[in-house]
């Protein structure tokens, strides 16, 4: 993460304001007592002559004589009111000189003078985590960020700079911890965290290694950024994180191709081969006429002449062949055949058929309650009745529970208001030269 740059920190610093030191001289005694008075403090008899003389080698044409003599008023043991008004001396030459490590050295005096006032506060504990970031002190950094994002402070991407401090010290479930607190802080006031804050914590959490924190986080943003391209990734986090049998494997690629995440032709393969091998001729050629509209499987790919165009001759004698309720099985039928047939009717969309012989396989003994729920979620989804399908994913429990609940975010996210998405405040820029 970048910190801010030397040269734009001391632009910035020049805007944050400094307390204005008036001069020494005796025909400006008045103007320095009503000043101090106005800002409450008091400088001291030892210090004024010093002051005085920073004062005038500043105003040379050589102000870079003021160095030494701010520094070594810095060293040497303050009152909170001379601690103050040495450390803005330094500010003020150092912004003169363009030299950072003087600013640095006078935002710190400054800040454990105790005299700074709350305006300046946070802006000035920001750049003194800022002068740490850079120097790679990350424990420092850490510390002045988070007073100053406490105090108020949002400029100059201070919340992914606050993160980051913890990940430089190898603490990614802290950093994402910290991530997790300003993402729902921000969600909580009147706008919405961008996205770029989701990603950057997905790829924190993927490059910890930690399944479990990856799919946390890759379902975060697609939570709150739904996008083909989100959930797609989310949907991969779930899958590393469960080992799926051909079954779940298809309920899962069912919901991809409702979130628009089928974006490769090996995506659509890889739907066709599963549904192929369950004889679900209808899914099959549902999914790649899917693939071919988009212009994702092409006319000529082997796609379509290996698996597309031996289940279109299949499809008219396989539906007639369906039962059209659950009564018309022959025999009792067990659970299994019954939500094998709701699958089959899944493919054909008849959604309304699905749900029944779903339901018809639950009542059986020994049913898969899961895979039935899922299945009438998915069959409710796929038909638009969203209640519907969020009462039976509310069901779902044990190795399809993370399936369910990102159907159930899905269906959430269908009536949602678009938020409004803060944005980012920009570093300080540089001016041209």
């Amino acid at each position: 993460m970048r910190f801010l740059s030397h040269f734009s920190m001391a632009v910035a610093l020049a805007t944050a304001g400094t307390l204005a030191v008036t001069a020494l001289p005796q025909d400006a005694q008045a103007a320095k007592k009503k000043k101090e008075k106005d800002s409450g403090l008091k400088i001291s008899k030892e210090v004024q002559p010093k002051v005085a003389a920073i004062q005038a080698a500043m105003a040379t044409e050589t102000p870079a004589t003021a160095k030494p003599l701010v520094e070594a008023l810095l060293a040497e043991p303050l009152a909170a009111d001379d601690r103050f008004v040495a450390g803005q001396l330094a500010i003020q030459l150092g912004g003169t000189l363009k030299d950072t490590g003087l600013q640095e050295k006078g935002i710190l005096a400054s800040l454990d003078s105790g005299k700074t006032s709350a305006e300046q506060l946070p802006a000035f504990n920001f750049f003194a985590g800022n002068f740490a970031y850079g120097a790679e002190r990350w424990a420092d950094a850490a510390k002045y960020f988070q007073a100053a994002y406490d105090l108020g402070y949002r400029a100059n991407n201070i919340e992914p700079l606050l993160a980051e401090t913890y990940f430089k010290r190898n603490m990614p479930a802290e950093g994402l911890a910290k991530w997790d607190t300003i993402i729902s802080e921000a969600n909580a006031s009147a706008t919405k965290a961008p996205e770029a804050w989701y990603r950057l914590a997905r790829d924190r959490a993927l490059a910890s290694k930690d399944k479990n924190l990856y799919a946390t986080w890759a379902t975060k943003w697609a939570g709150a950024y739904p996008s083909g391209d989100s959930w797609g990734d989310a949907i991969a986090a779930s899958r590393w994180t469960a080992q799926a049998d051909s079954t779940q494997n298809l309920e899962v690629l069912r919901f991809m191709k409702a979130t628009d995440a089928l974006k490769t032709t090996r995506d659509y393969k890889e739907f066709a081969e599963e549904a192929q091998r369950k004889n679900l001729f209808g899914e099959v050629v549902a999914v790649l006429s899917e693939g071919k509209q988009k212009g994702i499987v092409s006319a000529n790919s082997p796609l379509v002449t290996e698996l597309l165009a031996p289940a279109e001759r299949q499809v008219s004698a396989d539906r007639a062949s369906l039962p059209a309720q659950p009564s018309a099985v022959r025999g009792s039928g067990s659970s299994s055949v019954m939500m094998n047939f709701a699958d089959v009717w899944l493919g054909y969309k008849g959604y309304d058929k699905a749900v029944a012989f779903y339901e018809a396989g639950l009542a059986k003994p020994g049913a898969d309650m899961n895979r039935g729920y899922v299945g009438i979620g998915t069959a409710h989804a796929y038909a638009g009745d969203l209640a519907a399908a969020k009462q039976a994913f509310a069901k779902v429990s044990g190795t399809r529970a993370p399936l369910a609940a990102m159907w159930q975010t899905w269906i959430e996210q269908q009536a949602a208001p678009a938020p409004v998405v803060a944005t980012p405040t920009p570093a300080t820029a540089e001016p041209a030269s």
